[in-house]
């Protein structure tokens, strides 16, 4: 009896002490904190618009995040996410992103400014090469990321004074590889537009950034899942979110490029994969399945994201071991995504002179005015205008905060790395499949940024078809830079066919010069008025042709002129949109050195409209002259194609001219980001001709003509290969180089 009592006595114990080490396990299970979770986005490219659709799965199951370490793309999300935007605002910006504007450094042309339009009517290409140091320079890159910055500026505005990053509403990490050392940068403090861009710069794609010293690129190189920099920041498990691109199949790398890029992206797996292999049990790891979306899908980026989310739901039993009851995880959220400060007011504008010569232009570009809101969009749209002018590596901007305590903006331009001597060239062959052919050789010559308003010199050489050579200095002045002053003088040789009925009769060898002294004010980047004062020569010897001809003549030139221009053309090589329309009037007077007196009016038209892919160009020219003068210079030609096609280049030579033409095209291929090579298929109709006396001048004299033509927008200049053919049944194929809209009046 007694030993059974005990033994019950001791079994009733041990229940006890059981259920009070239950009930203290319960205790102290409740009493610890939920764990510290830190999210790995990797980098992919287009592919880490992935990264967003698993972060609306973990709001949407209640998973807090307590730090983020990012690399590339999983920077950019990551960074936005930690500054305070919800999965929706990333998304909302990811996708009101114009990728192929994004890849496009140049700023829309309209809002360039109007010297630079001046230059980009040359036959030059538009690559440019410097001189710094003695030795040539080229550009590093395909995108310098101008416009990428201003992005991402935009973004983090609201989280400027943040100079930790542990002070933002997650904790947050960024890796940029320091190339010179090939070792990771971890970003936790400073810039964090700066942190972001550096980690996103893949070589060859978007230029490096030079940070205190060190040139980084794109983070990726050497740690492309952040994984140690995550739990470096305190955290207890971590989820894992890969983006990045799979190997190519080994039948499809067969050229040099690939082959490197193979090598490079098989590096960086296995640095991935030995990050992965440190993966615990209570970690979290996502990848998503994203079929053909590589990494440069840029204009697909938001189709990652329904995988994203389908990736993350795969792992849902995991992630729910994480979820936080209502209240708590409102509570964190409430703090995740607490305001972001509006625009503030500013009180001063600074513009750092450190690393510009010409930071005065940039200050002159730029309305902002104290005491008022920042209007970031003005903003951006002021940089961009000064950035047009074509001499910066970037300009950026932040708002900053001066010795009085004060809120402004600080905007740092900084020079181009090609250096202030940069030139351009451009080679162009024309044949008319009738034994007539030739080739022209183009050289522009700059010497930029020689006052702090922006003044420059420039020389141009041309060689082949016309023996040419140029120069002038221009120099801005004035409070905000908008007038100029522009002495000028050129040479030009050619030998021009004098032909009757198609048949030549003669040639002439005709050199030319003209000086003149310009004066001029911008209204803005799309109204200028000039006035000049010019004198000049023209010379023509006979070089083939009957006796009965003049063998030679020599006319001097001398007289003011006043011209208007308006420009708002998006392109000069094949014309979407906009007007361009230039209207001159000179007078020529003996006491100014012309051998008489006469006078000269002309006009220039081009006004383009597009509707999808398709094109009309409409406009035309004249040239007019009541008091003819009787030099070449002030004669006008027509000939050519979409001039007059079906007749041989400045074929109609005559004191007056006019020309009407509408041009439709449609633009063949896609638009690509980094490489695009525009193909068009295109067609003309033309009425014109050429007249000796003002009186003689009729629109019943017109003569028609047509033409269809292909056209390619090479890097070196446009193309066209075409057939022309006149109603009075003259026709001529075509292979020229040349703009679409020519500068002056042929």
């Amino acid at each position: 009896m007694i030993s059974h009592f005990s033994f019950h006595r001791r079994k009733t114990r041990w229940r006890i002490a059981a259920t009070a080490l239950a009930l203290a396990s319960c205790a102290l299970a409740a009493a610890q904190p939920p764990p510290r979770i830190g999210l790995v986005l990797g980098g992919g490219g287009a592919r880490g618009a992935a990264h967003i659709g698993v972060l609306q799965v973990l709001e949407r199951e209640r998973v807090p995040v307590h730090a983020i370490a990012g690399t590339s793309i999983g920077a950019v999300i990551g960074g936005l996410y930690a500054a305070g935007h919800s999965p929706g605002e990333i998304e909302a910006a990811v996708s009101s992103i114009d990728w192929v504007d994004i890849f496009r450094d140049d700023t829309a042309r309209p809002d360039t400014p109007m010297r630079q339009k001046e230059t980009d009517l040359g036959n030059v290409a538009n690559f440019e090469v410097g001189i710094t140091n003695g030795q040539l320079a080229y550009p590093s890159t395909l995108v310098r990321g101008q416009k990428l910055g201003l992005f991402l500026r935009k973004q983090f505005l609201g989280r400027s004074k943040v100079d930790s990053f542990d002070d933002l509403p997650i904790p947050f990490r960024c890796v940029a590889t320091d190339i010179g050392e090939v070792r990771p940068r971890v970003f936790s403090s400073g810039d964090l537009e700066l942190a972001i861009r550096a980690s996103m710069a893949v070589p060859g794609a978007f230029a490096p950034v030079n940070h205190e010293g060190k040139i980084l690129v794109d983070g990726g190189i050497v740690n492309n899942l952040p994984l140690d920099v995550a739990r470096a920041m305190g955290v207890d498990l971590v989820i894992v979110v890969d983006v990045g691109q799979p190997l190519a199949p080994p039948e499809t790398v067969d050229s040099t490029f690939e082959i490197l890029l193979q090598m490079v992206s098989g590096l960086m797996r296995d640095r991935s994969d030995a990050a992965l292999a440190t993966l615990g049990p209570g970690d979290v790891f996502i990848r998503p399945d994203l079929g053909e979306i590589s990494s440069v899908s840029f204009v697909r980026a938001t189709d990652a994201v329904a995988p994203g989310a389908r990736a993350a739901e795969a792992v849902l039993d995991k992630l729910r071991a994480l979820s936080l009851p209502e209240d708590q995880y409102l509570a964190w959220r409430e703090a995740q995504h607490r305001a972001i400060s509006g625009n503030p007011r500013v009180e001063f504008l600074k513009v750092d002179d450190a690393h510009s010569r010409t930071a005065e232009f940039v200050r002159d570009r730029i309305g902002l005015q104290a005491g008022e809101p920042l209007d970031t969009k003005q903003l951006e749209s002021d940089i961009a205008g000064a950035f047009g002018r074509g001499t910066y590596d970037s300009i950026s901007y932040r708002l900053a905060t001066d010795e009085h305590g004060r809120q402004g903006v600080e905007v740092t331009p900084v020079d181009s790395s090609l250096g202030q001597l940069v030139f351009r060239a451009g080679l162009q062959i024309n044949d008319d499949f009738e034994g007539t052919d030739d080739y022209q050789l183009n050289l522009e010559t700059r010497l930029t940024d020689l006052s702090s308003k922006g003044a420059e010199w420039r020389a141009f050489l041309g060689i082949g078809r016309v023996a040419s050579i140029a120069t002038d200095f221009y120099l801005p002045f004035g409070e905000r830079g908008n007038w100029f002053l522009t002495p000028e003088i050129g040479y030009a040789a050619l030998n021009q066919p004098l032909i009757v009925d198609g048949i030549d009769i003669a040639q002439y060898r005709v050199e030319s010069w003209l000086g003149s002294l310009r004066v001029g004010r911008d209204f803005s980047d799309r109204l200028r008025l000039s006035a000049a004062v010019m004198q000049g020569e023209d010379r023509a010897v006979r070089q083939i042709g009957s006796p009965d001809l003049p063998e030679r003549s020599l006319d001097d030139i001398g007289g003011i002129g006043v011209n208007l221009l308006w420009d708002s053309l998006d392109n000069v090589r094949f014309p979407r949109r906009g007007l361009r329309a230039e209207i001159g009037y000179n007078d020529y007077r003996e006491s100014l050195g012309a051998h008489g007196n006469g006078d000269l009016f002309r006009i220039a038209i081009d006004d383009a409209m597009s509707f999808g892919r398709n094109t009309l160009m409409l406009g035309g020219r004249a040239s007019l002259t009541k008091r003819p003068l009787g030099a070449f210079q002030t004669t006008a030609s027509l000939g050519g194609l979409t001039f007059l096609s079906g007749l041989r280049d400045r074929e109609l030579l005559g004191n007056q001219m006019v020309l009407l033409r509408g041009i439709y095209y449609r633009r063949l291929s896609q638009q690509g980001l980094l490489f695009d090579v525009p193909t068009y298929l295109a067609a003309s109709l033309e009425g014109g001709n050429v007249w000796m006396d003002y009186e003689d001048v009729s629109l019943n004299d017109l003569r028609g003509a047509a033409s269809v033509f292909f056209g390619v927008d090479l890097p070196i200049g446009p193309l066209q290969i075409g057939y022309g053919r006149t109603f009075d049944d003259r026709d001529a194929f075509y292979l020229t180089f040349g703009s679409l809209v020519l500068p002056r009046y042929r």
